[in-house]
């Protein structure tokens, strides 16, 4: 006997409560994730990659001895730098946390500005992803430093396999965190936490969404109006991933933004933009820190 439409709306009403609910659920459970505590720690973890910077007087990481290395008293690290390009940074074991970093530095924050202006937007094909491509510059970046930096998170896995694994960075060293993250999804293994600071888009609409659907989360945290976020522009096709965290002036009063990787209530909302929101994050001073590596 078919149904009266009363019976029939009744249904479609609590087929849209689950959806609704399941929705909601899925935003608690995305508001949940992002831990404020989490990001001020991973925060200083993606500035001691800066001491990784061959251009300083000294490498303070390999020793664990930089200024914000005392922030994590017991951990063993291992530096890496390539000599095709600017890519360093580190891996580390936190016997403390029993987490394995990788920790990617970005550019020289001292000359930011000319970074900033000499930055190309060519595109290469990703090779996960068909008919996906990425930015040429940040993907090769990746690459140059990537087989030291699997030798050593297969070094301290071998040592430690009941340890999570983290990946950060901030600038450059936020995108190259992305790929990082997509390299070891890709090889089934889980990144437990992904946090990138003032990350710039890393490759267009396609490869955004293929890493939505198999990253579990990379955090994006943006700081009001900082300009790197806004390349390599949307205008070169290039799309932000999810998800991202924004803050304006007080970074524990934050917004979480539109899962679509691109929100106009958030950094986007920006056209006028200001270079020294770049190198301060979460009260984190980048270029401090960098002076204070080689003392």
């Amino acid at each position: 006997q078919a149904l009266s439409s009363f019976a029939v709306d009744i249904m479609f009403a609590q087929v849209l409560l689950l959806v609704m609910s399941a929705g909601m659920l899925s935003c608690q459970a995305y508001d949940s994730n992002y831990v404020l505590d989490n990001a001020e720690r991973y925060i200083k973890l993606a500035g001691a990659a800066y001491c990784t910077d061959p251009k300083l007087r000294k490498n303070s990481i390999d020793d664990w001895s930089c200024k914000v290395c005392a922030n994590f008293p017991n951990m063993t690290a291992h530096s890496f730098k390539s000599s095709k390009n600017d890519a360093n940074g580190f891996v580390g074991y936190d016997g403390d946390a029993n987490e394995i970093i990788i920790s990617f530095s970005g550019t020289d924050p001292t000359s930011i500005r000319n970074w900033i202006d000499d930055l190309k937007f060519r595109k290469v094909k990703y090779p996960y992803c068909d008919k996906c491509e990425v930015h040429d510059g940040f993907y090769h970046s990746f690459q140059s430093v990537e087989d030291d930096v699997k030798k050593f998170v297969s070094s301290f896995q071998a040592q430690y396999p009941t340890a999570t694994l983290a990946v950060t960075g901030h600038s450059l060293g936020a995108a190259m965190a992305a790929h990082a993250v997509a390299e070891y999804t890709h090889m089934g293994v889980t990144v437990s936490t992904a946090y990138a600071y003032g990350m710039p888009r890393v490759g267009e609409d396609s490869f955004e969404q293929w890493y939505a659907s198999v990253v579990p989360g990379t955090f994006r945290v943006n700081h009001n109006r900082d300009p790197v976020p806004h390349l390599a522009p949307e205008s070169f096709d290039f799309h932000h991933m999810p998800y991202e965290v924004f803050y304006e002036d007080d970074y524990k009063q934050w917004k979480l933004c539109s899962f679509e990787g691109e929100d106009k209530t958030c950094a986007d909302q920006y056209k006028n933009t200001d270079v020294l929101n770049h190198l301060v994050y979460l009260d984190f001073d980048i270029v401090e820190n960098y002076l204070s590596c080689a003392l």
